[in-house]
């Protein structure tokens, strides 16, 4: 296994080198997975697919010379910060509180480091360090969807891909939930040493060298907490009727309010339009339906309010970044003749038999 080419370097260093930052809330996976990937290859490997030098140099670097990380992880000796001025790849990976302020001296390390020509990479919620050093202001970038409103709140100037599982934005390069930090690493090794490289070493790891779909078909906006609003109760009466017709002129009755009046307190409680709400909690209860029940995806159509299987289609395409079938062989959790049963609309779950 060897690579067509090799990334290039500079200031006269034989190898490309990574200057992983650490802080101390920094998820120590993310570091641990990095330096698997681009740094010192296993021996048990190496010798069986050759290859056993890595052409990265990876140095851990924060601004105390050691850190203890949440889960008890010592990393040993950390370099200064001031190695990101010079590396020619900074990392940022995930962090416990991506919504934490950071010191003037990381966010200048880190706008030194891009302005002197650095590739800049970050991991899940590590694109909040770079959005707050002003790295993505004009950029397309993604972080994990789970954070999505959040990153959007803070960050106006910067457009987010949230579906995505990672952006490639010139030489600022950001990946979204946790795992999908593999995914833009092997992107990374094909540019730096060829694709049929990083394909190689993408079946080393398990893991295919482009996974379709991308992250918009691991979103499902339940498992957000929906915060206090004035509209909650409308919120879940909706839930509880999505199988059944949904206009404006119902819920406008419904809430003994004007149409128009319905429209913009929806928008503003809520960040959106009520059809494209309703047609996102339609493709989250398909979602269930196909994860837990054997129904056909025709008959999950009408479940959930869709009415066609051509609507459901379209629209689940669309909001998940792939196909009803490709999502229930990819999230199926059981066997479905063990869970599948009369659909309870009202409580969005199957009775078992």
């Amino acid at each position: 296994m060897r690579p067509a080419k090799y990334p290039p370097t500079s200031l006269g260093r034989a190898e490309h080198v990574i200057a992983l930052l650490v802080t101390p809330d920094t998820v120590a996976f993310e570091v641990t997975v990095a330096q698997q990937i681009f740094g010192r290859r296993m021996p048990s490997l190496a010798a069986v697919t050759g290859g056993a030098v890595s052409p990265y140099q990876v140095v851990l670097c924060g601004e105390r010379p050691r850190l203890r990380l949440p889960l008890g992880t010592d990393l040993g000796k950390l370099a200064p910060l001031e190695t990101l001025h010079t590396a020619d790849t900074v990392m940022v990976p995930g962090v416990e509180q991506p919504l934490a302020p950071r010191s003037k001296a990381l966010l200048d390390a880190l706008r030194t480091a891009h302005a002197g020509g650095a590739r800049v990479v970050s991991f899940c919620g590590g694109a909040f360090l770079l959005g707050l050093a002003g790295i993505l202001e004009g950029r397309r970038a993604t972080t994990h969807w789970v954070l999505s409103e959040e990153f959007r709140e803070r960050f106006p100037l910067v457009r987010l891909e949230a579906d995505k599982l990672y952006v490639d934005d010139g030489g600022v390069h950001t990946s979204g939930g946790m795992f999908s930090m593999v995914d833009l690493s092997l992107h990374l090794l094909a540019m730096d040493l060829g694709h049929a490289y990083a394909n190689d070493f993408g079946r080393i790891l398990v893991s295919p060298p482009h996974r379709s779909g991308g992250q918009a078909q691991f979103i499902k906006d339940s498992l957000r907490l929906d915060a206090d609003q004035s509209l909650d109760a409308l919120l879940r009466w909706l839930r509880e009727h999505l199988h059944e017709p949904l206009t404006l002129a119902r819920l406008a009755e419904h809430e003994h309010v004007s149409e128009r009046s319905l429209v913009r307190k929806f928008r503003e409680e809520t960040g959106t339009s009520v059809l494209d709400w309703v047609t996102r909690e339609r493709v989250n209860r398909a979602k269930v339906l196909l994860e837990t029940t054997d129904y056909r995806v025709s008959e999950i159509a009408a479940m959930v309010g869709f009415g066609s299987l051509e609507t459901l289609r379209r629209n689940f395409e669309k909001i998940a970044g792939t196909t009803a079938t490709a999502y229930r062989s990819t999230f199926r959790a059981t066997p479905p003749s063990d869970v599948s049963g009369p659909w309870d609309a009202t409580s969005g779950t199957s009775r078992a038999h």
